[in-house]
């Protein structure tokens, strides 16, 4: 599972599907103030506050913030933001984890774009998509020197892309990832919604169904395949649900 899908796995746990419903987010501001100190990851602890996490979010965020007045290390505050998504703070717990990922210095690249990446989730659990996009865009650019890494990246900034209606650029974005990972039946899937609302269905036909050869009991690929083919048989592309 990828760092993206792992958050969104978090995040969804038990959540409504819309921010809206959630509770307003805290305003703590700890993480920011204690920036210039921070020090390592704490891969141990880090790991039992992410188990936490899975147990009881909010005691998770309350023992992640003590370990951050503790000891001002990044895992503290990376759960911490981590917590707050998890109590459906989506838009809270995505700016924590931006501004986490502008203290970390250039010989972490692959950390900084891991927070930036949960950060551009979080925004689009947020419904977001222009923040999603940025953070999203960060982490890209960060990760410029390391194509194996990008296709994740490319995949979420096009599903920022698509909810803001821009399906050339969420095109653009999946037809890279896929010149990367050319078998990544996701990204053929998305890429043929994509195409589906520029009309140009027979494109997107030949995506979807070759998501469904990838994966041929994939519901959701299934499901896209029926909508090309109905939004060729049209002229009109189907909104999808």
């Amino acid at each position: 599972m990828t760092i993206a899908a792992a958050l969104l796995a978090i995040a969804l746990q038990g959540a409504a599907p819309a921010a809206a419903d959630a509770a307003p987010a805290p305003t703590h501001t700890a993480a920011s103030a204690a920036l210039p100190h921070l020090t390592g990851i704490g891969e141990p602890r880090f790991r039992q506050c992410l188990t936490l996490i899975d147990q009881n979010p909010d005691h998770a965020y309350e023992e992640a913030m003590a370990w951050a007045a503790e000891t001002h290390e990044i895992g503290a505050y990376r759960c911490a933001g981590m917590a707050l998504i998890a109590e459906n703070h989506y838009e809270e717990g995505a700016r924590r984890l931006q501004s986490l990922a502008t203290t970390i210095s250039g010989e972490s690249n692959a950390l900084r774009a891991e927070l930036l990446s949960q950060a551009g989730n979080a925004y689009l659990l947020a419904y977001e998509p222009s923040n999603a996009r940025s953070a999203l865009t960060e982490a890209i650019a960060v990760m410029h020197s390391s194509p194996e890494q990008l296709p994740d990246l490319l995949i979420d900034r096009a599903r920022a892309y698509a909810m803001e209606r821009d399906y050339r650029h969420a095109e653009e974005d999946l037809s890279h990832s896929l010149d990367i990972r050319p078998q990544d039946a996701l990204a053929l899937r998305l890429r043929a919604s994509a195409r589906m609302h520029q009309n140009a269905f027979e494109l997107a036909e030949a995506d979807a169904q070759a998501a469904v050869n990838l994966e041929p009991t994939n519901v959701d690929a299934l499901l896209m395949l029926g909508h090309a083919k109905e939004s060729r048989r049209t002229g009109h592309a189907v909104e999808e649900q």
